[in-house]
Parts: C-alpha cells; sequence; structure tokens
C-alpha cells in the first residue's frame, strides 16, 4: 500500500487482462502460472498505475536462489509519488519471505531517474566496471 487510494497486489493466475493492460507489445500471460515469478502491480482504484516483474533464479551455490528485478515501471502520471518504492519494498517483503536474501537489478549508469530509485531502495552498487552483454539467438 503507498497511500489510501493506492494498492499492490501480486498477480497471479486468472490476472491475464491486468498484464494485457500494462503490455506495450504482445501480453505474456504464461508468466502468471510460475510460482518464481513475482509480479507486482499497484492500482489507483482499478487502474493499473505501474509494476515490478522479478524473478526467482535457482543458485548452483551459496543461497538456494537470488531475486533478478527485471523491469520497474509507473505510468508517467504517477511517477514521483512513491509507487516504485512501495513496489520494491513489497518486493523485498515477499523476497524475504520466500527465504531469498539477495537480489538484482540491471540498468544503465545514464538512466538517472532508475540509479536514485535503486539507491533510495536500498540497493548497493557493487562495481564501476560491471558489463552486461547480450545475445542474439535468431541468427546465430
Amino acid at each position: 500500500m503507498t497511500d489510501g487510494q493506492t494498492a499492490i497486489r501480486r498477480l497471479g493466475p486468472g490476472d491475464e487482462e491486468v498484464v494485457r493492460r500494462l503490455a506495450t507489445d504482445t501480453p505474456r500471460t504464461a508468466l502468471l502460472h510460475d510460482e518464481r515469478t513475482i509480479f507486482l502491480v499497484a492500482f489507483a482504484g482499478e487502474d493499473p498505475i505501474g509494476f515490478v516483474l522479478s524473478y526467482e533464479l535457482l543458485r548452483r551455490h551459496g543461497d538456494p536462489s537470488i531475486l533478478f528485478v527485471y523491469e520497474v515501471d509507473v505510468g508517467e502520471r504517477h511517477r514521483r509519488r512513491g509507487v516504485a518504492a512501495a513496489l520494491l519494498q513489497e518486493t523485498a517483503r515477499l523476497a524475504r519471505g520466500r527465504g531469498i536474501h539477495e537480489g538484482f537489478v540491471l540498468t544503465n549508469a545514464s538512466n538517472e531517474p532508475a540509479m536514485r530509485l535503486y539507491e533510495s531502495a536500498g540497493g548497493l552498487r557493487p562495481n564501476d566496471d560491471d558489463v552486461m552483454w547480450d545475445f542474439d539467438y535468431l541468427d546465430s
């Protein structure tokens, strides 16, 4: 909950229409049936206004799993009101409840709003030289 008019809810089977409303491309609703997917949505009344999509990733050593925060978005009219921070707080609460002790998110250093959000949510930037590589599996 972010205030008296905004509610946060985890999506699951039966919430396919919410996924469709949030989609900017072809909606993928099968993820609602995967228990390792944490898809939280902030609602103003019946309207979805923001979301965070995370995945519990199994590990081969150390803790059994880690949480990958894949995507965070809040509608432009609702930004800078604590919605994204509340979504990340709820994500952390659910992760702790599942016994997940660590999480991570990827962003660009040039994405200043994301950098501020993740820092304000308690995120730590372990290395200035982390690099992400993309692979194209279509033509390989």
